[in-house]
């Protein structure tokens, strides 16, 4: 009894030490991979509770291996586009400009009856009202009334073109050479945020400008 004792609290302990050092959120917020984590961890953890001839080690071992994986993908979707698009997915638009994207909630796997239902969640009666809707990587959808402030695509993020949202906004990369002539950026490596609403509208931040 003492030993499951001991076990159940340096768990605990060591669950509490790993989720604050890997930085986890709420899990409403929660991507994929996070939530897989999540899963993984709290099925290693219960090992050597429900079986005490299990080694405490044979436990703690993969879990520390998992956080070291998570931390290591973390830190990657933060440099790499790529890795973030492959590890979290990409935000999904479904409803663009007040049209109904039907191709994109299939694949999405969304049917009409969700949208209106996280629609009148969000006190908006009639899809009349909507200019966007937008699916996040972690299954919340994002919605714009057409009252709303024209919203914002992110066309560069540290450094790096995000080249299928230019595609959706019908741009070029003539477009995006254009804009760095204008205001005298000389690489797009300079940037570390642009984002572009519908009316043409922006946002620029230069790495210098960061702290």
């Amino acid at each position: 009894m003492a030993a499951i004792f001991v076990r159940t609290v340096l768990i605990y302990l060591i669950l509490i030490f790993t989720m604050r050092f890997s930085g986890k959120r709420q899990i409403g917020e929660m991507q994929i991979s996070e939530l897989v984590t999540t899963f993984l961890l709290s099925e290693l953890a219960s090992i050597p509770l429900t079986n005490p001839a299990i080694p405490f080690l044979h436990a703690v071992i993969p879990i520390f291996i998992i956080i070291s994986a998570e931390i290591v993908f973390s830190f990657l979707t933060t440099k790499c586009a790529f890795a973030k698009k492959l590890l979290d997915g990409k935000p999904s638009i479904i409803i663009r400009q007040g049209k109904i994207q039907k191709k994109e909630m299939e694949h999405m796997r969304l049917s009409l009856d969700d949208l209106l239902c996280e629609l009148r969640l969000k006190d908006i009666a009639s899809l009349s009202e909507v200019d966007y809707a937008i699916l996040e990587p972690n299954g919340k959808i994002s919605v714009f009334s057409k009252n709303d402030t024209p919203l914002s695509h992110v066309l560069v993020v540290d450094g790096v073109l995000q080249k299928d949202i230019l595609l959706d906004m019908k741009k070029s990369e003539n477009w995006v050479v254009s804009f760095l002539k204008m205001h005298d950026i000389p690489d797009l490596k300079e940037i570390f945020l642009l984002s572009v609403a519908d009316d043409d509208s922006y946002t620029l931040i230069k790495k210098g400008d960061c702290e």
